[in-house]
């Protein structure tokens, strides 16, 4: 072959293999079009083909001066000019043929990967689909454990930096760990589970993707006691720096239970003023019968040292002798009711000793230099937010008490069976009664966030006690003090006559004087439009504000459904606008009704003297009532104004507070079509009687849905809660109440459960968005 010849044929392999690449580049291209191939598909490919250009280039060059003309002339001869010997390995031929074969096998496997991956795309999408919605339906059910869990899973299949950091957003929060001394190791796990301890790091340590809900944290360091919380994520967020202690200023047995103002929310009691309380120790445990032994066996009955209150009983004043003659077991020797010769049955060392009245409580905490709490610090450490996660892991089970520990409810301080197991007495009196707080293993659940009495002379079988120490002396003789516990028993109290109501419920009545309405802004949001309006209020001089949410989204369109709300009480503290937050209820407006919010007097920037949500008998928070009455007439006067809402089909819906006050709102107000009422219930204070929703409840005929907690801390299911429920006077038919297992918090706790029964009852009584 010529060198002449030989450049031609050269130059040609060259154009060949540039044509062949560029086809399958183009396949490719065609096929990231279509079907979506990752980036590295063209870019290997790319690569390769540039790979292969020298070697084909070296291929054709060194082929071509290999041969001779005479061999040439000779292969032509014997087999054509591409005919195949071991001399002419590389052909044009055979050239041509391989490269199609590659391309061939490239095809082959990019399709392979092309099916298999799809296959697996479509897979890994379908999974991650399907587990976002099981993670926020357990959100929805504030399973922030479960939703985690899936959140871990679905980290590994995620690829979009934005879309991850959006689904732990859902789920989890930024927060930091502190203690002092710093340095400890900080550790975490599920609070329901007894899952391995996660270590989070050394503090003060910064924890990301930390989960919400509750959990378990502990924090030990070297020289220093372990220190346990069980706690919710935004409340470890806010928290200072936990103290760890030594042996020698912790004693031992008990938890370092930290101070601040303390409130107590256990009906009947929420109108006490708040307290402020330093740390103090609380026995992680109830007193077990191996301790409580031995201050029998060391005559402590028989030592009046220790007892050193006076014994009242019905009024009359006994010697230490005449009472402390009938503090016997059953064969009447001195100690606990239960107990037979002086002693309590063979293995039941670690159970809590029961069976005592609150005299042998004192004198036991006497005996060891301890103390019984007071109510204050009771309700501090036990924690009543958290009794629907604490109670369920308690012993309610009514069989009898079990060995201290033994059962997983442990509260924020790291103290086990404050719920159940056996009541504890506490320092405070109510008359000759003192407080005995938490319940027994027979008692109802909901004994836990109670406030309960009981003699002192009581000494049945689950009457225990749990003791305290005060390192720091902070307001304990006004924690101390006597307590009158509010209680009414809704079930032999009888409401007003018709006759009665009647001049009650004018009360309520207004002049439909102009409304003089005007709007003062108008926000355009994501999913909704905001409007504030403000008009004439029914009283005085004074603008009622309303603001009313469109929706933007969703099913329907004008005019909207309203529901008008009434809210919690933490709207009375706040003082400006800015906030303002709908949170959950953008669920009315997912729904394509309008949310309708009036400022009531006494919240936001209309604020004023009343500082309580809590009833009582005074004057001012009899006006406010009727006030709040005037201002949701107002405010469907102003919905009937409006052609985008309405005004036949106006439903009520409160929650907390919001859900006490619809027993008055709904029997005064007979515009409303439905009434939704979340966690509300009677209160246990005096009222003046025409702002008591016990009168109004049987005026009631509109239909009603109730949603409750089992374990709600301000409203007891039995005292508070079915009492409103079955004084309402709407028919059977057309009312309904679901208890949930949440506490107050249903909107948190059973959010997916709350919404879906609200809608319905919107949908079957106001009537479905059109």
């Amino acid at each position: 072959m010529s060198r002449k010849t030989h450049q031609r044929s050269l130059w040609q392999v060259l154009g060949l293999y540039a044509a062949g690449s560029w086809v399958v580049l183009q396949v490719i291209d065609v096929l990231n079009q279509n079907v979506g191939l990752p980036p590295w598909v063209f870019t290997l490919t790319l690569a390769l083909l540039i790979i292969g250009l020298p070697i084909t280039a070296a291929t054709a060059y060194f082929q071509g001066f290999g041969r001779s003309s005479e061999a040439d002339a000779a292969a032509t001869a014997a087999g054509g000019p591409d005919a195949a010997s071991p001399g002419r390995l590389f052909t044009w031929g055979n050239v041509l043929k391989g490269g199609v074969a590659a391309m061939a096998l490239w095809g082959v496997a990019v399709t392979g990967w092309m099916v298999l991956g799809a296959s697996q795309t479509q897979e890994s999408e379908w999974d991650l689909v399907t587990g976002l919605d099981e993670m926020r339906r357990l959100v929805g059910e504030y399973d922030y454990s479960g939703a985690n869990a899936i959140a871990r899973e679905l980290d590994g299949v995620i690829t979009n930096d934005s879309v991850r950091e959006s689904m732990w957003a859902e789920v989890s929060r930024t927060l930091t760990l502190e203690t002092d001394p710093p340095g400890a190791l900080a550790l975490r796990r599920d609070y329901t589970t007894d899952s391995e301890w996660e270590e989070l790091g050394r503090t003060p340590v910064e924890v990301e993707r930390f989960p919400f809900g509750l959990s378990r944290v502990r924090f030990e360091l070297e020289g220093y006691l372990p220190r346990e919380t069980a706690d919710f994520s935004g409340r470890l967020a806010a928290a200072p720096p936990y103290r760890l202690d030594t042996e020698e200023t912790l004693p031992a047995g008990m938890a370092r239970v930290g101070g601040g103002s303390a409130k107590i929310w256990a009906p009947g009691l929420e109108q006490l003023d708040s307290l402020a309380l330093g740390d103090f120790f609380m026995d992680i445990h109830e007193v077990t019968n191996r301790e409580y032994k031995e201050f029998v066996d060391a005559g402590g009955y028989g030592d009046p040292a220790c007892w050193t209150h006076p014994f009242v009983r019905d009024g009359q004043v006994l010697s230490f002798e005449e009472a402390v003659a009938g503090f016997v077991d059953q064969t009447g020797r001195p100690g606990p009711s239960g107990w037979e010769v002086g002693s309590y049955p063979d293995g039941d060392d670690d159970y809590p000793v029961g069976g005592i009245n609150w005299y042998e409580a004192e004198a036991y905490a006497c005996f060891v230099g301890k103390a019984l709490p007071t109510v204050y610090h009771w309700y501090t450490a036990a924690d009543p937010f958290s009794s629907n996660h604490v109670v369920p892991l308690s012993n309610y089970d009514g069989a009898g008490p079990a060995p201290v520990g033994q059962y997983a409810g442990v509260t924020r301080d790291g103290v086990y069976d404050m719920a159940g197991n056996v009541r504890e007495w506490t320092r405070n009196a109510d008359g000759e009664s003192r407080y005995n707080q938490g319940g027994g293993w027979a008692d109802p659940e909901y004994a836990f966030n109670d406030a309960i009495t009981s003699p002192v002379f009581d000494r049945s079988p689950a009457n225990g006690l749990r003791l305290v120490q005060y390192p720091d002396s902070t307001n304990i003789e006004a924690a101390s003090a006597s307590i009158e516990k509010a209680f009414r028993d809704y079930y032999a109290e009888t409401p007003i006559s018709d006759e009665v109501f009647e001049v009650y419920r004018q009360m309520y009545a207004y002049d439909r004087t102009p409304l003089n309405a005007s709007v003062i802004s108008v926000d355009t949001l994501a999913t909704y439009v905001r409007e504030r309006i403000e008009m004439d209020a029914a009283y005085g001089d004074e603008r009622l504000t309303v603001f009313v949410f469109l929706p933007l989204e969703g099913p329907g369109s004008a005019p909207h459904q309203a529901v008008v709300f009434f809210p919690g009480s933490n709207d009375l503290y706040k003082r400006s606008y800015d906030d303002m937050n709908i949170g959950i209820l953008d669920f009315v407006l997912r729904s394509g009704r309008a949310l309708v919010y009036p400022v009531y007097k006494g919240t936001y920037e209309r604020g004023s003297d009343l500082v309580s949500d809590i009833q009582d008998e005074t004057n001012l928070y009899r006006d406010h009532v009727i006030a709040w009455g005037r201002d949701i007439g107002r405010t469907i006067d102003y919905v009937e104004t409006r052609a985008d809402l309405d005004a036949d089909r106006v439903s009520y819906l409160g929650i907390s507070w919001g859900g006490v006050m619809g027993g008055i709102l709904t029997a005064v107000e007979p515009r409303f079509k439905a009434s939704l009422l979340v966690v509300g219930g009677l209160e246990m204070q005096a009222v003046q009687p025409m702002a008591d929703p016990f009168h109004f409840l049987p005026r009631v005929t509109l239909p009603t849905l109730m949603l409750n907690g089992r374990y709600d801390s301000f409203f007891p299911l039995e005292t508070s809660i079915m009492p409103f429920f079955e004084t309402l006077g709407t028919p059977e038919a057309d009312k309904k109440i679901v208890v949930t297992d949440a506490n107050h918090f249903v909107l948190s706790y059973e959010a997916n459960l709350a919404i879906a029964e609200m809608l319905d009852w919107l949908d079957r009584y106001a009537g479905p968005v059109e």
